[in-house]
């Protein structure tokens, strides 16, 4: 018996230093013979076609060129046929309407983005208002529902209460180091679907995902990351097809140690300005850790900050659309969680600019929660992160009742309990004001406080609508509305490019409220006549950089910006940096020297 023996040679062939390489394997009594003719530009390292065609950030599809084809090793790998990276996005746009069912839409940009990176991100920018329901609310909440059972090949980070002690051990397993932001969440109040454990993943997933599509955010700059720590949801725990740690939750002292070491270690790991994004922690721990992370770490709760921030935004367009200030409406919201606290303080924020107190400006808001309105002297009192709201009122849990006693002309709804507007609370808010504003922000759809088609019936077609997740145009009185989505995502993919652009230490309520003012200042009239008080989708990805522009000003007015000295044209070094839809040429630039200058004069004695 022989041990496997390999021999190489290297023949010199021509002056123009072609190679050929001869590998002889000799296991035991007979040989494999491979011989590899390879171009000038040969390197051992080379990756080879198969790997670009492998890899997602590399792989073209047909649409490499026939000099690449040749150069990396691909001709005769893929079809011959070339197809620009347009006709690709058109090939797309027909297999996607092959499918009825959003879930499959879902998986079916799932692989693509597994197989062709570049092209799915483009694709997604080609379309947003088509797709973006596909990739982010409401279908990411199904997909998160069924992700065991769509689980093919892992993305992101999973680290387990089982892991602490070696947290940072596990992140030095991620193998990118240069990584700028992190989605972060537990699982455990996803969208408005409740505990859903390890299957939360997919929240991460789809949130960085629009980082890239809509803010130009490079992706191998982006991690995902979900913390296992258990689920209370008994089925999820006896489905076979469940992914996580088949236990109850973790609570008290362990989970914040936990909690603390992960940010630690990601500091550690990835440095002192990785973005942090908090993402569907139940309602406690969102705010609990907001506050204790905000002033220490480069971090923020999107269901807290960035929920604040668009529903600002839209309550100022309508504003603007009724001719009146913020500060002379009266709010009323069912929910009373963190979301809605947060888009409270944000309220107030804005009013204080109309140059009223703050105490005057929180006597203009009321909040209702599962125990009814927030009064002082209810049973069990005010919860603490909303204390700043309590009223000296006596306590009431008819919510109907209290949109005839407290008039208000804005109703907002965080609440999770779909159809909670029902008519004749729509009613009563077109008695209350000319133009009632109705929020209805509760997602997936199905939670949705009400429908657009509800809202316009019951208040004569005065109101002006948004919700949480998209529904179709509505029509009313002869004509179309078409509804405005109040979504995050129109405010934190561009808060991430100007945080992790300006070098951003510390992100303050005051950067959402200047994300807010980018978003409201692009609403048109025409907007306002369409029955919209947000920008069209299709402009998102320009109002994305106008935030990321705005924040990162921002940044350096309140000393936050670390990235110094400050960019000379700060908008032209934020279009710089970002990821570019376009498949760049893999053939690399050859830079020709003048062969004269290099010609060696050998003094030879005969």
């Amino acid at each position: 018996m022989f041990s496997v023996v390999q021999k190489t040679i290297v023949c010199n062939i021509s002056a123009v230093t072609r190679l050929t390489v001869l590998s002889i394997n000799k296991p035991d009594n007979h040989a494999n013979f491979s011989v590899t003719p390879v171009n000038s530009a040969f390197s051992p390292n080379r990756s080879s076609g198969l790997d670009y065609i492998r890899t997602r950030h590399l792989n073209k599809g047909q649409a490499f060129t026939l000099e690449e084809r040749q150069y990396l090793g691909i001709e005769g790998l893929i079809p011959p046929d070339y197809k620009t990276q347009e006709q690709q996005i058109e090939i797309c746009t027909l297999a996607i309407e092959r499918f009825a069912d959003p879930l499959n839409k879902y998986l079916f940009l799932s692989e693509l983005h597994e197989r062709n990176e570049r092209l799915y991100y483009s694709f997604l920018a080609s379309d947003v208002e088509k797709y973006l329901p596909i990739v982010y609310t409401p279908t990411v909440g199904l997909a998160c529902q069924k992700f065991g059972y769509t689980y093919r090949k892992p993305k992101g980070m999973f680290v387990t209460i089982r892991n602490k002690g070696r947290v940072f051990q596990l992140l030095k397993n991620w193998p990118i180091s240069d990584v700028y932001a992190i989605v972060v969440s537990d699982g455990e109040r996803i969208l408005g679907l409740g505990d859903l454990g390890a299957f939360g993943m997919g929240i991460p997933i789809g949130k960085l995902a629009l980082y890239t599509a809509l803010a130009g955010v490079k992706p191998h700059r982006c991690l995902p990351i979900l913390l296992d720590v258990g689920c209370n949801n008994e089925s999820l725990l006896v489905d076979p097809m469940y992914i996580g740690l088949r236990q109850k939750r973790k609570a008290g002292k362990e989970y914040d140690d936990f909690i603390e070491e992960f940010m630690q270690a990601c500091v550690r790991r990835f440095g002192r300005h990785i973005l942090i994004q908090f993402e569907d922690f139940a309602r406690d721990n969102a705010v609990n850790l907001l506050q204790k992370y905000r002033n220490d770490y480069c971090a923020f709760n999107d269901d807290i900050q960035g929920t604040a921030s668009i529903i600002v935004a839209g309550i100022i367009a309508a504003s603007k659309a009724v001719n009146k200030k913020i500060s002379q409406n009266v709010f009323l919201f069912l929910g009373a969680g963190a979301a809605g606290v947060g888009i409270a303080d944000l309220l107030v924020m804005i009013m204080m600019e109309e140059g009223i107190s703050k105490k005057e400006c929180e006597d203009k808001i009321f909040l209702f929660d599962v125990d009814g309105l927030l009064a002082n002297k209810r049973p069990g009192g005010v919860p603490n992160h909303a204390k700043h709201f309590g009223k000296d009122l006596a306590p009431s849990k008819d919510f109907a009742a209290a949109v005839v006693s407290l008039k208000p002309t804005c109703l907002i709804g965080v609440s999770t309990v779909g159809g909670a507007f029902t008519p004749q609370i729509l009613k009563q808010m077109a008695k209350n004001a000319e133009r009632p504003l109705i929020f209805a922000l509760s997602n997936p759809t199905s939670k949705a406080e009400c429908t657009a088609q509800d809202a316009y019936d019951n208040t004569e077609g005065r109101c002006i609508f948004a919700s949480g997740s998209p529904f179709p145009p509505v029509k009313y009185g002869g004509r179309e509305y078409h509804t405005g989505q109040g979504n995050n995502s129109y405010v934190f993919p561009g808060v991430g490019l100007g945080v992790i652009c300006a070098n951003i230490s510390v992100i303050s309520d005051a950067l959402f409220l200047t994300a807010a003012k980018v978003v409201a200042n692009n609403v048109t009239s025409e907007d306002i006549k369409l029955g919209r008080v947000f920008p069209s989708l299709k402009k998102i990805r320009n109002v994305s950089l106008q935030i990321a522009l705005a924040v990162a000003e921002k940044g350096y007015q309140t000393n936050v910006a670390g990235l110094n000295p400050k960019p000379k044209d700060l908008e032209q070094y934020i279009k710089n940096e970002i990821y570019k839809l376009k498949y760049p040429s893999l053939i690399p630039e050859i830079i020709k020297y003048p062969e004269q200058e290099y010609k060696m004069k050998l003094n030879r004695k005969k």
